[in-house]
Order: C-alpha cells, then sequence, then structure tokens
C-alpha cells in the first residue's frame, strides 16, 4: 500500500501547489478567494496545463489507492471510480476564460465542464453512502457522514456567497481529498463476504 500512498501525497501536494502557488502567476486580478480552481484551469489562463493537470493527476492516485484498499466491495469500488472518471473529465474539459472580448472560446467544453464539477459532487456523496456500510468503527461511520454533510453545505456556500467562491471551493478540495486518503490509511474495514458458494459434503 506504501507506494500508493505516496503517489496520493504526491499527487496531493501538486494539487495543493496549484491551488495556491499558480495563482500568483496567474491572468492578473486572479483572487484565491474570489476566483476558483477550475477559473485557475480555465481555458487561455496562464500555467492552466498545471492545474488540469494536478486535478488529472489526483484523479488516477484516487483509483489507485482506492483499487488497492477497496478491491473485494467492488459496489464501493464502483462508486470510487465514477467519482474519479467524474473529476478527471473537470480537468479535460475547460472552463470558459474571463475575457469574451479576446478570445474565442469553445462553449462545449464549458458546459461539460461544469457539468462533470456538479457529478463529481454527487458522486462522491454517492461513495460515501456505499462506504459507510463496510467501515467497521462507528465512529468512522460518523466521521463519513460528517464528509457527506460537507459535501453537501461548501458547494450551498459557494451557491450563497459566490465573492468567496475561490476559498470554498480550495476548503472542498482539501476536505475531500484528505479525508480520502486519511480514510484509505486508518479504517478498518468489514470482512468481505465470500463470492463463493459453499459445497456441502456428499453422504458416503
Amino acid at each position: 500500500m506504501r507506494i500508493y500512498a505516496n503517489i496520493y501525497l504526491i499527487a496531493f501536494g501538486l494539487l495543493i501547489v496549484a491551488m495556491f502557488v499558480l495563482p500568483l502567476f496567474s491572468f492578473e486580478g486572479y483572487s484565491i478567494i474570489k476566483n476558483t480552481v477550475s477559473e485557475l484551469g480555465a481555458q487561455k489562463a496562464p500555467g492552466n496545463w498545471l492545474a488540469n493537470m494536478s486535478i488529472i493527476l489526483i484523479s488516477f492516485a484516487v483509483v489507485l489507492l482506492g483499487t488497492k484498499q477497496l478491491k473485494h466491495f467492488w459496489k464501493q469500488l464502483a462508486a470510487l471510480y465514477f467519482f474519479s472518471i467524474c473529476f478527471f473529465f473537470t480537468g479535460v474539459y475547460k472552463l470558459a476564460g474571463l475575457d469574451a472580448h479576446t478570445y474565442i472560446f469553445n462553449y462545449t467544453d464549458d458546459a461539460l465542464h461544469s457539468l462533470f464539477l456538479m457529478l463529481t459532487g454527487l458522486a462522491f456523496c454517492l461513495f460515501c453512502l456505499f462506504f459507510i456500510f463496510i467501515v467497521k468503527k462507528k465512529k468512522h461511520k460518523w466521521q463519513t457522514a460528517a464528509a457527506i454533510v460537507f459535501a453537501i453545505i461548501v458547494p450551498f456556500l459557494i451557491f450563497k456567497h459566490p465573492e468567496y467562491r475561490g476559498i470554498y471551493q480550495r476548503l472542498l478540495f482539501l476536505g475531500t481529498f484528505g479525508w480520502l486518503f486519511f480514510a484509505f490509511a486508518t479504517y478498518p474495514l468489514k470482512e468481505p463476504v465470500s463470492l463463493k458458494i459453499p459445497v456441502k459434503p456428499t453422504k458416503k
């Protein structure tokens, strides 16, 4: 597991660098507080490849570490794959930039980015719901439930206070991906149900 955990931490570290350091080199007027990571990786934004690459890499890292930990739990693994794929495509499809007078943007990419960003949140909550059923300790079940509440409340705050959407989205990314690593690294899971059909002993 150690190699997958290290890959995850490297990818997570790159995401943090992209979220908090890349803004210093992005377009003029970019604010960590009011501008999102999506805007950091938007079309024509300076250094957008780094923001989008960090999203793609953390998506792969989640798949690697999750597959290692959940290989006996196909429902939870399928939900995790759905979450990772949706987040992956938010890095592939880019938000339209802010300067519509200077550039012609691909608004199909913009719409797909927004769609996959919404699906990512739903997929994360779905994974957490499935994950609760295989977590062994009650306190970890409550922590997983808290992760669901967190993933619901923060997007609501983004909608309610758009002037702070940048910092809210960063908190959302830090909280969700940080919790995922903590859960995979420390939560003991229930014994998987054997898929083998017991064979009755034959009478002699």
